[in-house]
């Protein structure tokens, strides 16, 4: 099931997309909010696998909230009745693009990406497919150090090697045993090599010498797990 929040200074707008997700299956609206500064509390507490966005919205619009969700980042939908803001919602690195009003057939094959991407699913992967160019290796979980994202998407070590993933940090905590260190970092509990104390956190040392930042908020966890001194 996808978790949706809907966004949208327009209740009729929020009430009809509701409505038409509904309609689709599969997706259950956990939330709404009417202006960006509700939108970003809302996807905060909520952790939304999606936020459905509207672009132009008064004081903060759809793609100043873009610019200051927290990691890790749900997807975002763009909505909006102006087709000229589409290039920039992508240069936000949204996943669609949907006008105003919405085409229920349009939106279909907006939630079959999403679905495509792995969101909604819990069910462990065996293996997970991971791109080099052209070529997709079909990696087994138990291989994996650590998956992170950066500018460029979702990234995932395997023997020393980067490797890119189009499932979302969100979806492989779900679905890999993998646990999270940071906002931007899942590990392999059996990859790790060596703990270091850092100044307000930690660092991991996988089995290939990659070097990990373990933050404040999830260095507890860690203390629990090992029984560390720091």
């Amino acid at each position: 099931m996808i978790r949706a929040l809907i966004v949208d200074d327009e209740p009729l707008a929020r009430e009809e997309l509701a409505a038409l997700l509904d309609e689709a299956g599969g997706v259950k609206v956990v939330g709404e909010a009417g202006n960006g500064k509700e939108a970003l509390l809302r996807a905060k507490s909520l952790h939304p696998d999606v936020i459905f966005l509207d672009v132009d919205m008064p004081g903060l619009s759809g793609v100043d909230v873009s610019g200051l969700l927290s990691e890790p980042r749900p997807l975002l939908v763009f909505v909006t009745a102006h087709q000229q803001y589409a290039l920039e919602a992508f240069d936000e690195a949204a996943l669609d693009f949907l006008l105003k009003p919405v085409d229920p057939e349009r939106l279909a094959r907006t939630l079959k990406r999403i679905q495509m991407l792995g969101i909604g699913e819990t069910q462990p992967l065996e293996k997970l497919a991971c791109y080099q160019g052209n070529r997709v290796r079909l990696v087994a979980p138990a291989e994996i150090d650590c998956a992170y994202v950066d500018l460029s998407g979702t990234q995932v070590q395997v023997g020393g090697e980067e490797l890119h993933c189009q499932m979302t940090l969100k979806t492989l905590e779900a679905r890999l045993p993998l646990i999270r260190i940071h906002r931007q970092y899942l590990v392999n509990p059996d990859a790790f090599k060596a703990i270091t104390q850092k100044d307000g956190g930690a660092e991991i040392e996988t089995r290939h010498g990659i070097l990990i930042p373990v933050s404040r908020r999830y260095l507890k966890q860690l203390r629990d797990r090992y029984l560390l001194p720091f």
